[in-house]
Parts: C-alpha cells; sequence; structure tokens
C-alpha cells in the first residue's frame, strides 16, 4: 500500500469558527479540533521562555501539521473534484513527557507552526518541542505567514516533494503554490491538474512518497 506525506497549515484563530456554508473545513475533517487547542497551550508556554519573542503583544499561530493520505486509488477525477482531502489520514503526534516514571507523557500533533506578531510578520517557529526565533525567515514562509494573516488562505498543504510546493486552500476554491527564484507562484487548481497529469514526473515534484506512513 503506498501513501503520500502530506502536511497541511491551518489558520486557527480566524477561520476556526467562521466558516461560510460552502467552505472546506479541514480542522472537521481531521476531527482535530482539541488537539490543536493542547498544541497551542503548549506552544505558548514555549513561547514565554523564548526571551526573543516573549515580551511581544498580539502574537498569532498558524499550524502545518504533518498527515498522510492513501493513494491507491487516486485517480484524476479525485484532485478536480477535492475528495482527496477527505482520504486524509489523522495527522501523528510527538510523545513528550517527563523522565519520571509515574508521570505520563503527553501527546502533541506533529506541526510546524508560525509565529506571527500583531501585524503579520513572522517571528518565530515552533514544533511543539521548541520555538525558533531568527532574525531572517525563507520568504516563502514570510509571504504565507503574511497571506494567513491576511486571510487570504485558509489552509496550506506543504507536500514533501520538492521543498517549497503546496496547495492552498480558500473558501471551497484549492490553489497550487509554488516558490521559485521569482516569488511564490500561485496557479488556479484546476489548470494545475491538467498540466500535472500532461507531464510525465509532475506529481514526484509535488508529492513525497513512502510505503509506510506512521
Amino acid at each position: 500500500m503506498r501513501k503520500r506525506l502530506v502536511v497541511i497549515a491551518i489558520m486557527i484563530h480566524s477561520v476556526m469558527y467562521s466558516y461560510a456554508q460552502d467552505s472546506l473545513n479541514m480542522i472537521e475533517i481531521l476531527d482535530i479540533e482539541q488537539d490543536i487547542v493542547t498544541l497551542e497551550k503548549k506552544i505558548t508556554s514555549l513561547i514565554k521562555k523564548e526571551p526573543k519573542i516573549a515580551h511581544i503583544e498580539g502574537l498569532r499561530q498558524f499550524h502545518l501539521f504533518w498527515t498522510a493520505i492513501k493513494e491507491d486509488s487516486l485517480k484524476k477525477e479525485d484532485y478536480l473534484n477535492h475528495s482527496f482531502l477527505y482520504k486524509l489520514i489523522h495527522p501523528g503526534y510527538y510523545d513528550l513527557g517527563s523522565n519520571f516514571l509515574f508521570i505520563r507523557k503527553k501527546e502533541y500533533l506533529r506541526s510546524q507552526t508560525y509565529i506571527t506578531d500583531s501585524t503579520g510578520t513572522l517571528v518565530g517557529t515552533s514544533d511543539a518541542t521548541l520555538v525558533s526565533a531568527y532574525s531572517v525567515f525563507n520568504p516563502s514562509s514570510v509571504r504565507l505567514a503574511k497571506m494567513f494573516f491576511n486571510k487570504e488562505l485558509d489552509y496550506v498543504f506543504y507536500i514533501g516533494g520538492r521543498l517549497g510546493n503546496y496547495i492552498g486552500i480558500k473558501g471551497n476554491n484549492l490553489y497550487a503554490l509554488e516558490n521559485t527564484k521569482d516569488g511564490l507562484k500561485i496557479y488556479p487548481w484546476k489548470e494545475f491538474i491538467e498540466r500535472c497529469y500532461e507531464q510525465e514526473g509532475c506529481f514526484d515534484k509535488w508529492i513525497y512518497q513512502r510505503k509506510n506512513v506512521k
């Protein structure tokens, strides 16, 4: 059985409780609402320990989750009608906790989290194990964080094929996003799928395949 490894980014604060009727609700599809609450509490505690950003007011978190999608029967139509989204497997977890024998370890969603200030500027990242605050970030990450903040995108999948290739979701519309030397390019989803099925090896650049995804 082959599976595809996907990362999904979910805009939490502004999107979770404000879906239009025709919007794709990835939190509901993945059934991870409570997991997100737990993850955000953990990252908030880590932020308080990071002196570079702990003092900044109005911090927001945007999460990129590791998950997998079954590939056995996926066809072109599954991508065009978005049904492949409903074949996502529940995200994995980090098993973190104490070294003490009788203290239970806690599980946190595997993620990369963008941390922005009150203007949408990317100031840090986290994966539930630590917070990294750099002076310079990848331009693609900076723009994606800003797009989340400005509600231009609700979700983004990072597909572990070629670094910088993404799938973006806004409402019920999908887009292909590609990080190029000229910046982040955005393509209409149908146009991208049609082109990808015409070009040999196209999906290999966007999808990382491995036989066993835990």
